[in-house]
């Protein structure tokens, strides 16, 4: 055996290698975070169920309630090691304790055809039946536990992913009305039957470790790795099928049916919302969880993220990451279920400040920001409200904790005042500013929203917004729209625009804003479209004078020419066509005109919203108080009437 900090995993996926980081034990979950592994206990150390039970009592697990209720007896774990089902280690925690750990190996499997992989479509197993007509609705991947002796799984991929698509859930392609039912008895058995389909190339996704106490075996803990493979095979057919899985041979001979398995084609994304219901919070980091940015990095490579592309042109770094969780200005958090995926999400908390202004001709408008201007010249579209994000140092939040940053943000954004045609030049500063004034009055709690979208800053991260947006009423600012420069840690950060805009306005600023990204959008995919049409026919004639050059008599030097020049301007066609595509190309569903909250199932949307640090009765006594306003104004309005 070996300690966790120095297990790696080698992955052949298809012709490519795949080496996994090391698992360090910093990064395990809990309660065997920073633990080492002391022991792989094997057969021979335990070579009967009784020798278990003593093996297990030395570590301080007594089994003498094992069998009891729901639990089951230690015949059964001994067992699961003599079959190779799971396999067993004793960890020493970072107190000293020793834990004995039961490990599972799971393959999730994204089953898919070679022309079908390309455009992002697999099988999703809906519902499978019993062989005695019972059905359940199953809503998962092709799921297949491994064995021991198919570890390590570098030496044994392909293999394992021949053996769970032809030999377990997909013995036998069948149509996809079959179904055990009146005059319709359980398929049976045919030992001349030779499964249809072939893996030709398996490609590694992730691979997640999770622990939980195992509840049929009291006190020891179960260790999960859940292996996510991507498997491609000919042979499968184009519309959506059903498949049968035989048990194991009986003392007769006879292998009964075990499941009939139901599969239909879907698109990733489509998968992924059904695979999200039922997901679970399985870890949380924040400040202390990794040791320095290599730890995390360390830690995110276990998971499908695009981290090759993070730190690079706008994107952030690992680094900015790690320093952003120290700090205590966000959290991640992951979810998961064993036959599911898991998905890692970054957590933060913003305070939204709807500023509204004293002065009459004001009244039914808030202060809203269409634009920002980076330091560099730089512009972008933001339409936002005043906004800042909250520390979980502050946790949990109160009204007197929103007071505090609301006063910050508005020292921060719309004390130094400029006019609205104001742009930054290398002589711009402080100096060019009028101090506003601006005092804060009337403060109250409006809502909490949430709101989950991939991050701008980390390529693939999800991040769940938890946003508190409060209303204050201000003195000292301009009545007609302005601009102001935006400071952070009081250096000048970004130039705001600002006007004051009813609900309306800011609802038809929004409309105009999505019928501009339609069309250019359109125009966009048409120049595409063009430049692809140019760039093939050039092709074309690239492939006749190559043709005419392997000629002896042909004009060679024209050729050669005329050849430079086409390729010239295919270079540039590409590179042109490139430049367009790269604004398009990102497959994230926050990217094909929906967010990616609406591909999360409600339930999961709901758990992860619970999860919000403002303090309990501080909500609690803000929904009373909105409820007793209502009533108030209701009463006067019939009053008046």
């Amino acid at each position: 055996s070996s300690a966790a900090s120095s297990r790696r995993l080698f992955f052949l996926c298809g012709s490519h290698a795949i080496l996994m980081p090391m698992v360090a034990a910093s990064n395990l979950p809990a309660p065997l975070t920073n633990g080492e592994l002391i022991q792989t206990a094997l057969l021979d150390d335990v070579p009967s169920s009784d020798e278990l039970a003593q093996w297990l009592l030395d570590k301080g697990l007594d089994t003498t309630d094992w069998g009891k209720e729901n639990t089951k007896d230690v015949s059964k774990f001994w067992k699961e090691i003599k079959l190779n089902e799971a396999g067993l280690e004793v960890w020493r925690t970072v107190d000293g304790t020793l834990q004995p750990v039961r490990t599972v190996h799971v393959l999730r499997a994204k089953v898919t055809s070679p022309d079908r992989y390309q455009r992002g479509i697999f099988l999703f197993n809906t519902w499978q039946q019993y062989g005695d007509g019972r059905t359940r609705t199953r809503n998962g991947l092709l799921s297949e536990k491994l064995t021991t002796a198919e570890m390590p799984l570098e030496e044994n991929l392909h293999e394992v992913c021949r053996r769970a698509v032809t030999e377990e859930e997909m013995q036998r392609v069948v149509e996809s009305t079959m179904k055990i039912g009146p005059g319709r008895p359980a398929p049976k058995y045919d030992p001349n039957h030779k499964c249809p389909l072939e893996v030709v190339a398996e490609h590694f996704v992730d691979h997640i470790i999770e622990l939980e106490p195992s509840k049929s075996y009291p006190g020891l803990l179960t260790m999960y790795h859940l292996y996510t493979v991507d498997i491609v095979c000919t042979g499968l057919p184009l519309t959506d099928l059903n498949t049968l899985e035989f048990a194991d041979a009986q003392k007769d001979g006879n292998r009964p049916l075990k499941y009939i398995h139901a599969w239909v084609w879907l698109e990733w994304p489509q998968i992924q919302r059904y695979l999200f219901e039922g997901s679970v919070l399985k870890e949380t980091k924040g400040k202390g969880s990794f040791g320095d940015a290599d730890a995390l990095t360390t830690w995110l490579s276990q998971f499908d993220l695009h981290m090759d592309t993070w730190g690079k042109g706008t994107l952030k770094s690992v680094d900015s990451l790690f320093r952003e969780i120290e700090n205590e200005d966000s959290q991640l958090e992951l979810w998961g279920r064993h036959d599911g995926v898991p998905m890692l999400m970054r957590v933060t908390h913003v305070l939204q400040l709807r500023v509204t202004s004293s002065d009459p001709s004001l009244k039914g408008k808030f202060l809203f920001s269409t634009w920002a201007e980076a330091t560099n010249g730089k512009r972008r579209v933001t339409h936002t409200l005043p906004a800042m994000k909250l520390t979980l140092k502050d946790m949990p939040y109160d009204l007197e904790k929103f007071t505090t940053c609301a006063s910050a943000l508005l020292a921060d954004q719309l004390t130094n005042v400029v006019d609205i045609h104001y742009r930054f030049t290398a002589d711009s500063s402080l100096s060019d500013c009028e101090p506003s004034g601006v005092q804060m009055g009337d403060l109250h709690f409006v809502e909490q929203r949430h709101d989950v979208e991939e991050s701008p800053s980390y390529r693939g991260l999800f991040t769940m917004y938890h946003l508190y947006c409060m209303e204050a009423e201000c003195t000292g600012l301009p009545i007609s729209d302005f601009a102001s420069m935006d400071l952070k840690g009081g250096a000048i950060y970004s130039l705001k625009s600002w006007t004051w805009a009813s609900a309306q306005r800011v609802m038809d600023m929004m409309r105009h804003r999505s019928l501009v990204l339609e069309r250019e959008q359109g125009q966009a995919m048409q120049l595409w479209q063009n430049m692809s049409k140019e760039s093939l026919d050039t092709v074309g004639r690239l492939d006749e004078l190559l043709r005419q050059l392997s000629n002896p008599e042909s004009e060679r030097e024209q050729s050669l020419a005329e050849s430079r020049e086409l390729l010239s301007l295919l270079e540039t066609k590409l590179m042109d066509a490139s430049g367009q595509k790269s604004s398009r190309h990102d497959d994230s569903p926050s990217r094909k005109g929906r967010s990616f909250v609406e591909t999360l199932p409600p339930s999961m949307l709901a758990a992860m919203e619970m999860s919000s640090i403002a303090s309990d009765k501080f909500m609690e006594e803000t929904q009373w108080k909105q409820v007793e306003a209502a009533k108030v104004n209701k009463k006067e309005s019939n009053g008046s009437g």
